[in-house]
C-alpha cells in the first residue's frame, strides 16, 4: 500500500475547497474495504484478546523474566571472582619467574634455542618437499 503525499499547492487547494464546500465525501467503497478488512483480520487469528488472555500473558512474561534474572545472578555466585588487576599481575610474576629461573641455566637456555633450530629446519624441509612434490620435481 503506497502513500503519495500532496504536493504544497494540491494541499492548499484541498484546504480552500473543504473550507468552501464544507464536506468532502468518502469514496464510494469505502465502507465495504474497512469491514472486508476487519473480517479477513478476524479469519486470520487477529482477533482482539480478552482481559483474561492478557493477563495470561503478562503473568508468562513476568515468570520469563524473573527465570532470566535468577539464572543471571546464580552465574555471579557460581563463576569465580577474580580480580583483573591481581590476576595480570600474578600471571605476570609467574612469567618471569620461570623466565629468570629458565635462562640462568646457560645449558637449557642453549637446549631450547637447539630445539628452536631443528623445529625451524623441519618446516623447511616440509615446505621444500611439498613444493618439489606440487611442481613435479
Amino acid at each position: 500500500m503506497s502513500h503519495e503525499y500532496l504536493s504544497d499547492e494540491e494541499l492548499q487547494k484541498l484546504i480552500s475547497d473543504v473550507e468552501l464546500n464544507d464536506i468532502v465525501q468518502a469514496p464510494v467503497h469505502l465502507q465495504e474495504k474497512v469491514l472486508d478488512a476487519v473480517s479477513t483480520a478476524d479469519r486470520a487469528g487477529n482477533v482482539a484478546k480478552t482481559k483474561k488472555q492478557k493477563i495470561i500473558e503478562c503473568r508468562l512474561y513476568s515468570l520469563k523474566v524473573a527465570l532470566a534474572v535468577a539464572a543471571a545472578i546464580a552465574v555471579m555466585f557460581i563463576v569465580p571472582y577474580v580480580p583483573v588487576a591481581h590476576r595480570d599481575i600474578d600471571l605476570m610474576e609467574k612469567i618471569s619467574s620461570q623466565r629468570d629461573a629458565s635462562f640462568s641455566d646457560a645449558s637449557f637456555r642453549d637446549e631450547i634455542l637447539e630445539k628452536k633450530e631443528n623445529i625451524k629446519s623441519k618446516i623447511h624441509s616440509f615446505f621444500v618437499d611439498n613444493l618439489e612434490v606440487e611442481d613435479g620435481i
